[in-house]
């Protein structure tokens, strides 16, 4: 006797026909794919596109830090700009890596340094001469341009110039950073790191161009800072009996800013398309009680000197800084300090402003010899 199936009996065998083929198929999918995967180099690129996965957005590691609060403010682009391809070299057909220099990332406890424009006028305005009084003396600076040129010189093979550092061990950024750590401290007995390698860039560009130089590369702070200018006036006054013919002294430094706040402050501006720190002329005077009658021939030659910069280079000098102290400038009429930038600022852009001053100073030399 044959047994009849009832309704629900049916409808039951065919749910588990349905989920055991749906099984089958699951299985023959999963072990087609290797044979799928093996057949996409051959397939076109839209083809390709088509079965795999949209990839996920990376996030970019370059660091970004708030723009300082002062006049400059430096522009970025986010996009790479489309090169002039009539100035490329025609292609080989090999392929050719490009192997680019990565951008320094920040760690732990680095903080931001704040580019600003320190020269008290705008780019694009007609160049100052300004002056920050630290003294009780009341200083026109502009009637210093209307006194004679200081010095007499003449312009031969023999050494004119001195380069020294009382405080020889100030260092800089490394070249790309905009960032710094507080625990690092702003000084170094590394030469390449320091106002040692910037006055040795300006000693070479002054040879250039004619001008002849003695870089002393001695670290007069290394030994004992509170002596620093002690040590430093014996080194001057050394080079001076040595080369009779030296009339001008430069005294490379590097300042150091910090506004209110804490934040680290590096003066910077941008000339013929280069990022230069911005620099300061410091001259002292016998208010501190050292003996320097002389002290205006000094601020003569410094407000020349600026006058001079500020014609060819807008905006890379910031205010002439008179101060009681001497600062060993007694010497030479033609001594100044000069403070190269700050602690914030890296050491290319030390380097491009000190090549922008060179070029003035040596100017001005041949000018007036």
């Amino acid at each position: 006797m044959k047994t009849k199936l009832t309704v629900a009996q049916r409808q039951a065998l065919l749910k588990w026909f349905c989920l055991i083929l749906s099984a089958i198929l699951f299985v023959s999918a999963l072990a087609a794919i290797p044979h799928l995967a093996a057949m996409l180099p051959k397939m076109t690129g839209q083809a390709a596109a088509l079965l795999l996965p949209d990839p996920e957005p990376e996030e970019s590691n370059r660091p970004l830090f708030p723009i300082g609060s002062g006049k400059f403010t430096p522009t970025a682009k986010d996009e790479e700009e489309q090169p002039d391809e009539s100035s490329e070299p025609e292609s080989n057909g090999e392929y050719e890596p490009e192997n680019p220099i990565p951008e320094p990332i920040p760690g732990e406890g680095d903080k931001p340094v704040y580019p600003s424009n320190l020269c008290w006028y705008e780019l694009g305005e007609t160049p100052e001469m300004n002056l920050l009084n630290r003294t009780k003396y009341s200083v026109n600076l502009k009637s210093f341009l209307e006194r004679d040129y200081p010095i007499k010189t003449e312009i031969t093979d023999e050494p004119l110039v001195l380069i020294v550092h009382t405080h020889g061990t100030e260092s800089y950024l490394p070249a790309g950073y905009e960032f710094y750590n507080p625990q690092d401290g702003y000084r170094s007995h590394d030469e390449e790191k320091t106002v040692v390698h910037v006055g040795e860039v300006l000693c070479k560009r002054l040879k250039e161009l004619g001008i002849n130089a003695v870089h002393d590369k001695t670290m007069y702070d290394k030994s004992d800072f509170n002596q620093a200018y002690v040590n430093s006036r014996k080194g001057i006054q050394k080079a001076l009996s040595e080369y009779p013919s030296i009339k001008y002294v430069i005294d490379v430094h590097r300042d150091s800013v910090f506004d209110s706040s804490g934040k680290n402050i590096k003066p910077l501006t941008e000339i013929n398309g280069e990022k230069c720190a911005q620099l300061m002329l410091v001259i002292g005077t016998d208010q501190g009680g050292a003996s320097h009658p002389n002290w205006r021939d000094n601020l003569t030659f410094a407000t020349y000197l600026q006058n001079e910069i500020n014609g060819l280079f807008p905006t890379l000098m910031r205010p002439i800084n008179l101060r009681t102290a001497a600062f060993n400038q007694a010497l030479t009429k033609g001594s100044v300090i000069l403070e190269v930038g700050s602690c914030g600022n890296n050491m290319t852009e030390a380097e491009n402003a000190i090549l922008c001053f060179a070029d003035a100073y040596a100017k001005l030399l041949k000018d007036n010899s």
